[in-house]
């Protein structure tokens, strides 16, 4: 009896880890369009954190921005974000994917940086740096008489 019980448990638990916790959206969006629209989540976030006023002057929602582009709306994309939250390995690689691409643009605005800090510098280099004359006396003709 005791053995029947326990391939009963074994069974439902194998069952129960096959299904889906949660069902998939019907207007499911595909994951390379999730990793986009997640990485430009975090830009928006990070343009919100030091830029607000830049994007209230421009008169960009971030949220509307987002479903405008990608043509969805709030409950599509909760819906959407549940879903491959539900499904971690997923959900890990599209995290790891936008890590790669945010350090990767961070990677290119540091260098741009660094370029122009380094043209900067020499300019001011060159505008500090005084002629100087010759010291050795030059050799001249002896004057004729």
């Amino acid at each position: 009896m005791k053995k029947a019980i326990l391939v009963l448990w074994v069974f439902v638990l194998l069952v129960a880890c096959g299904e889906d916790m949660v069902e998939k959206p019907d207007n499911l969006i595909s994951k390379e369009v999730m990793k986009d629209i997640y990485y430009d989540i975090a830009i928006l976030n990070a343009a919100k954190s030091t830029g607000r006023n830049k994007l209230e002057e421009k008169n960009i929602n971030p949220d509307e921005y987002i479903y405008e582009k990608y043509n969805i709306d709030s409950v599509q994309l909760s819906k959407n974000s549940i879903y491959y939250t539900s499904k971690p390995t997923v959900q890990l690689e599209i995290f790891t994917e936008v890590e790669e691409r945010l350090n990767a643009l961070k990677d290119t605005l540091d260098a741009k940086l660094e370029s122009e800090s380094n043209r900067e510098n020499n300019a001011k280099t060159k505008k500090k740096t005084p002629t100087k004359k010759d010291t050795v006396p030059s050799k001249q003709p002896p004057k004729k008489q």
